[in-house]
C-alpha cells in the first residue's frame, strides 16, 4: 500500500480555489457543520471576523472551555445572526477533544464537517510565526463563503477525496521542512494499530496533516468518530509540546482518511497560493546558496544524490568509500554532513596514501572481504570508473553492492 504523501504528490492533490467567485454550487441538500473551538478571550474578535464569513444557512458549532468566553460569544452579533450553537466541554484534551468527544455524537448528523480552532503562543519569540500558522489554517479553510462553496464543489467533483487541509504555514522559526513528525510517529503508530487501519505509516515520509483544520466528508473519518473517546483519554494540563494522544490524532487524519477508501489533499487560497510561491522562491535561493557553500550542492539532482545514498548506506551492514583522492574526500565530507560514518576508504594498492583520513583508517581493497552486507561507495572520477568496477569485479566476482557517488 503507497504512503499518503506518495499519493498525494503523485497524484498532485493540491487545490488552489479563488474566494471572489464560485466555481460551482452544489451545497444545497448536503449536511454540512462548521465546528470552531475557541479558548482565549483576548483573540476571539479576530475569530469573529472569520465566522462571518460562513453561509448563513450553514450549522455553526462553537465550543468552549474557558467560562469567560460564554458571555462574549452571546453578546456577539455573529453568533446571533449564524445558526450558531455553544457547547461547554471540559478544559482537557483542549481542540482534539472538542471534535471527538464533545462532538462526537453531533457530526453524525452531517456529511460534511469543517473543523477549526484558535492558537496563541508560548513564547514572545514564536509569536510571528503562530500569527502566520493561524492565518495559515483559518484563511485557507474559511476564506471566504464563496471559498466554501469552492471546496464543497470540489469534494463533489473528486469522489475519491475525503480530507483537505492546509498546507504546512510559512516560517521563520520552525522546522516544518525537515519533519513534521517530531516525537509523534510513535505514538501515531500506535493509535493506527488501535484502530486496525490498513494504511502504510512511514517515519521518513512526513504526516500531511498538521494543526488539527480540516474539510471532511464525515465517512472518510468514521473510524475516528467510531471509537467512544472520554476527556480521561488525554494528558492532563499542562500538555506537553509532543508525544501525546492529541498529536498522534493531530497526524493520524490522512491515514484514517487512506483507511476508509479516501485520498487527502491540502487546499489553499488563490491570494495565500500566490503568497506562498513567493515565500519558496525565496527560501530556495537562501537554502541552496547555503547548500553550495558547504556541502558543493546546487542542484536538485545533488539532492536526490543524498536521499539515495542514505537508503543504500541503511541498507548495508557497514560501507566503504573506494578512492582516497579528491572525489572520495569529497565523497566523505558530503557522508559527514549526512551524518553517516564510513568503516573506511579503500584503495586498489597502498603505496603513497596514508594510513587514514581525518581518522578514518585506509586499506587496500586485498585487506578487506566484501559481501552482500557491506556497501561499497565508489568515489572517484567518471573516468576512473570502469576500470574500478573492472578490479573490483576481478577481485569479487558478483559483488554489486556498489553506488557511483560521481
Amino acid at each position: 500500500m503507497e504512503n499518503v504523501y506518495d499519493i498525494k504528490e503523485k497524484n498532485k492533490l493540491n487545490y488552489i480555489l479563488p474566494v471572489r467567485h464560485e466555481i460551482g454550487n452544489i451545497r444545497r441538500g448536503l449536511k454540512t457543520v462548521v465546528i470552531v473551538h475557541l479558548y482565549y478571550t483576548d483573540t476571539v474578535s479576530k475569530y469573529l471576523e472569520y465566522i462571518k464569513l460562513i453561509p448563513n444557512d450553514m450549522d455553526i458549532i462553537i465550543t468552549i472551555s474557558n467560562r469567560e468566553l460564554k458571555d462574549i460569544l452571546y453578546k456577539a452579533e455573529v453568533c446571533k445572526t449564524k445558526k450558531c450553537t455553544i457547547i461547554e466541554k471540559k478544559n482537557r484534551g483542549r481542540d482534539i477533544s472538542a471534535l471527538v468527544v464533545a462532538c462526537r455524537e453531533r457530526i453524525k448528523n452531517y456529511d460534511y464537517i469543517c473543523f477549526i480552532h484558535d492558537k496563541k503562543e508560548k513564547s514572545s519569540e514564536l509569536k510571528e510565526d503562530i500569527a502566520e500558522w493561524t492565518r495559515c489554517l483559518w484563511e485557507n479553510v474559511i476564506g471566504s463563503s464563496e471559498y466554501i462553496n469552492n471546496i464543497l464543489t470540489t469534494f463533489y467533483n473528486n469522489k475519491s477525496l475525503g480530507l483537505l487541509v492546509p498546507p504546512i504555514p510559512m516560517s521563520k522559526k520552525f522546522s516544518f521542512y525537515i519533519s513534521t513528525w517530531s516525537n509523534n510517529f510513535q505514538k501515531t503508530k500506535e493509535l493506527a494499530e488501535r484502530m486496525n487501519l490498513v494504511s502504510n505509516l512511514d517515519i521518513h515520509k512526513p504526516p500531511i496533516t498538521l494543526g488539527t483544520v480540516f474539510w471532511a466528508k464525515t465517512l472518510a473519518l468514521k473510524k475516528l468518530f467510531d471509537i467512544k473517546w472520554k476527556y480521561e483519554d488525554f494528558d492532563e494540563e499542562p500538555l506537553k509540546d509532543n508525544g501525546t494522544l492529541s498529536h498522534a490524532i493531530e497526524r493520524i487524519l490522512a491515514y484514517v482518511a487512506q483507511d476508509a477508501g479516501y485520498e487527502t489533499g491540502w487546499v489553499m487560497t488563490d491570494k495565500y497560493a500566490g503568497e506562498r510561491i513567493e515565500y519558496m522562491q525565496r527560501l530556495l535561493q537562501k537554502s541552496f546558496k547555503q547548500l553550495n557553500t558547504v556541502l558543493d550542492v546546487y542542484s536538485e539532482a545533488e539532492l536526490d544524490n543524498a536521499d539515495k545514498l542514505t537508503e543504500f548506506v541503511d541498507n548495508h551492514d557497514k560501507c566503504y568509500i573506494f578512492g582516497a583522492g579528491i572525489c572520495g574526500i569529497k565523497c566523505f565530507q558530503f557522508l559527514k554532513s549526512l551524518k553517516i560514518y564510513p568503516a573506511g576508504f579503500l584503495v586498489s594498492h597502498i603505496e603513497n596514501d596514508p594510513e587514514d583520513i581525518e581518522g578514518v583508517p585506509v586499506y587496500s581493497l586485498e585487506q578487506v572481504q566484501l559481501d552482500k552486507n557491506i556497501g561499497l561507495i565508489v568515489g572517484v572520477g567518471k573516468r576512473s570508473q570502469d576500470e574500478v568496477l573492472r578490479v573490483i569485479e576481478k577481485m569479487y566476482p558478483g559483488y554489486e553492492e556498489i553506488y557511483l557517488y560521481i
